[in-house]
């Protein structure tokens, strides 16, 4: 019983991170789009606090979990698909930590062109490109890691089956 509720809370913390991440992250997209620098800031500060009290535990939680169900399955860390999985979820926190600092600044740039009533600059552009591939690296990752989850198998022995 305490491997099913393990693997439960693992899953549900996976939706919760990948559902809660990419809706924050098309929301801002779309609100970007706008160039509207009040529906930006708006956006943009409720993306900063759902990635803070619920994409980022729902993270923690994944770790936590995940490294519960390789004990109790008495698996290795050290088992091909883990260890895959969990050097490509490095990678993609490595890219999250920079994401959450670069929304904080897309909305403290939005909220001055509000304040200042002036359009949003060149500098918001290059941070937000900048934010845009870094969550299609982080999301491409997620899509792996959820790939080798599922199969538990590497990419490369994926691959090999192709």
């Amino acid at each position: 019983m305490l491997y099913l509720t393990l693997k439960y809370l693992h899953v549900i913390a996976a939706i919760f991170l990948f559902g809660f991440g990419m809706g924050s992250y098309l929301y801002l997209i779309a609100a970007s789009r706008t160039a509207n620098p009040d529906v930006i800031a708006q956006v943009a500060r409720m993306v900063v606090r759902y990635d803070t009290w619920i994409t980022t535990p729902a993270g923690c939680v994944q770790v936590i979990t995940g490294y519960a169900l390789v004990r109790v399955s008495g698996l290795s860390l050290l088992t091909d698909w883990v260890l895959s999985s969990l050097v490509v979820f490095v990678c993609v926190g490595a890219l999250w930590l920079p994401v959450l600092v670069l929304q904080k600044r897309l909305e403290r740039m939005a909220v001055a062109a509000v304040a200042g009533g002036v359009a949003l600059g060149a500098q918001f552009q290059a941070i937000y490109r900048a934010w845009f591939w870094m969550g299609v690296a982080g999301f491409l990752g997620m899509f792996v890691i959820v790939v080798m989850m599922v199969s538990k198998m590497t990419v490369l022995q994926l691959w090999r089956m192709v």
